[in-house]
């Protein structure tokens, strides 16, 4: 079995599932092979700058401030402040009045749901820990996934004590072998772009899914 084949597998188990997810998002301190989400707001805002989401949030505790509060805090020039406030602006997330900026929405109240991401791995199941723990960044829970074979290679101990969950995968099934415990270094902000991600896949995949059914019922017709 190939990593790409774990990865498949564990993707048909999820849409089998109903679940939203997306393979290799990358997000700067890691690209884990799948990421999924249950239970994010269907409306939530897809944002994936990091800057601007640390811009937001700002905003967000202070709900009115100053271009120079922006530019002191964020060390940016005014020109790149304004990029990101016409961008803000333009999601109708915030209003300029008066020289200064206003928080209309806080996306920060949207419910982001539990999310979780999977390293695949053959045999390396220490490469795929390694990984795994870089995800707790942004995961509420952090998995590695293997082959059931290789399963008794893994120090569950180890894996146990850090948080990390374990994935048996074979060519029919996915299994829990061990549960992962629930991230305390999540960060809200890589969190929301990670969702963001997953929410976005999502939507892609439901628009390829309706032009494929649109193109397939115009051919039944045809013929």
């Amino acid at each position: 079995m190939l990593e790409m084949e774990i990865v498949n597998n564990i993707n048909s188990y999820l849409l089998f599932k109903g679940v939203r997810f997306s393979n290799e998002s990358r997000m700067g301190i890691g690209i884990p092979d799948v990421s999924f989400n249950i239970g994010a707001n269907n409306r939530l805002i897809p944002i994936n700058d990091y800057f601007l989401l640390s811009i937001l949030e700002f905003i967000s505790k202070k709900h009115v401030v100053s271009y120079l509060e922006l530019k002191d805090e964020f060390m940016f020039s005014f020109d790149k402040v304004k990029q990101y406030i016409i961008a803000l602006v333009k999601l109708n997330l915030v209003k300029i009045e008066n020289e200064s900026v206003q928080l209309t929405k806080n996306v920060f109240l949207t419910k982001l749901g539990t999310t979780f991401s999977i390293e695949a791995k053959i045999r390396d199941w220490k490469m795929a820990y390694l990984q795994a723990q870089r995800y707790l960044c942004f995961s509420d829970y952090s998995y590695i996934a293997m082959p059931h074979k290789y399963i008794n290679n893994i120090n569950v101990d180890m894996l146990e004590k850090s948080g990390i969950g374990i994935l048996s995968v074979n060519e029919s099934d996915v299994k829990e072998i061990l549960a992962a415990k629930k991230s305390k270094t999540c960060e809200l902000i890589l969190k929301y772009i990670i969702t963001s991600k997953i929410m976005e896949n999502q939507k892609l995949s439901e628009k390829r899914h309706l032009k494929k059914n649109i193109f397939t019922s115009y051919i039944i017709k045809e013929i």
